[in-house]
């Protein structure tokens, strides 16, 4: 889910247990370029002790803005706020403004993995709401509206919220909204967590939907995509996380991570490979692609986890930020150099579009 406060005083014990084996994920799928040496953003860049996370982006004129998060107080601890980055290629970032855009309204303590998108004349952000008090869920779904993507107004703060009934594939949890535009509608993505029959991992992890049509009213949520069969439960996988969504080729391109659950790891829960699907209408039919995006050995510095994917289209290039960090066991360098460094941060994979389109609606076909 939101990765910032759940590393928590984990990074701090660097060191104290040896790590459990590597977890067997599948070969990445070719084609995407991306640096493996450093993230674009990476911990303690644009501001003192910045743990840069869940990314958004969306172009403006020549360049691009990027909303993100980070801790504010003590590292890896709540609160966890919003702010707003611009870059004119994609790779070099600037906070504007400098301070976070929303602080927390009760009842949450974090306001996490904003997703950010302009329709029916108005800005719209979608957060993660991380309560201050659990009762029961942790988190919830919050929508905030702008006239111009700087300056922002809370006017949901609980859009979408749990059951809490046993056996509803979204009792337990609710959280990470994607947010895209697709024709005249509006669709919001999230992960969503209810139990699991056969007990292994104890939870299930889907992502649901709703959709708007003003940006005021919304559907009632609805799943959209289950755990698939490259990613079996007896293997340990949980299911789906942090979706995000752009429209290409005729189809909606959806990311998303892959979470693994095994008793013992540090963290027991962990985000291993970004993977992506497509379809037509963006709420039924989706086709899975074969092989991840990207996975924790895509790059030297996500050995941890490698999350949050942010796809936009951008002219004959799909542009992908993600989010990542190494093994919370060897997080030690970032501690000591007080919070700064590599180990933590956004990255940027891009590929051609076309190419992209054509091996998308190719998968398509096959599965017809």
């Amino acid at each position: 889910m939101a990765r910032t406060h759940a590393l928590l005083a984990t990074a701090a014990l660097v060191g104290c247990s040896p790590p459990a084996p590597p977890i067997e994920t599948p070969h990445a799928q070719g084609g995407w370029q991306v640096s493996s040496t450093a993230p674009v953003i990476a911990a303690g860049s644009l501001r003192a002790h910045g743990l840069w996370n869940d990314p958004s982006v969306v172009r403006d004129g020549a360049g691009y803005v990027m909303y993100l998060t980070s801790s504010v107080g003590a590292p890896f601890k709540p609160p966890v706020l919003p702010f707003r980055a611009t870059s004119p290629d994609g790779a070099s970032w600037t906070l504007d403004p400098q301070g976070p855009l929303l602080q927390p309204v009760a009842p949450y303590a974090s306001i996490e993995t904003p997703s950010v998108v302009r329709f029916a004349g108005r800005w719209h952000l979608f957060f993660t709401g991380v309560y201050a008090h659990p009762d029961p869920a942790p988190m919830a779904i919050g929508h905030a509206v702008s006239d111009d993507g700087i300056h922002w107004r809370i006017d949901r703060p609980v859009l979408i919220a749990a059951t809490g009934k046993a056996g509803d594939w979204n009792s337990y949890l609710v959280a990470e909204p994607g947010a895209v535009v697709v024709g005249d509608r509006l669709l919001v993505y999230f992960s969503a967590i209810g139990g699991r029959a056969s007990g292994a991992p104890p939870q299930m992890q889907t992502i649901g939907a709703v959709t708007s049509t003003d940006g005021v009213n919304f559907s009632a949520p609805a799943q959209v995509l289950a755990q698939g069969a490259h990613y079996p439960a007896a293997q340990g996988y949980a299911g789906y996380s942090s979706p995000a969504a752009a429209v290409a080729g005729g189809r909606v391109q959806l990311f998303y991570s892959v979470a693994h659950f095994r008793d013992g790891d540090d963290p027991a829960w962990q985000q291993v490979a970004i993977q992506h699907a497509s379809s037509t209408d963006g709420l039924t039919g989706f086709v899975e692609d074969t092989a991840p995006v990207l996975t924790r050995d895509s790059t030297r510095w996500t050995s941890g986890e490698v999350l949050a994917p942010a796809p936009l289209v951008d002219g004959d290039t799909l542009r992908l930020w993600f989010a990542g960090h190494v093994r919370n066991a060897d997080l030690g360098p970032l501690i000591a150099r007080g919070i700064a460094g590599p180990e933590f941060g956004i990255g940027l994979a891009t590929h051609d579009l076309s190419s992209f389109v054509t091996a998308t609606n190719n998968a398509s076909k096959g599965e017809k």
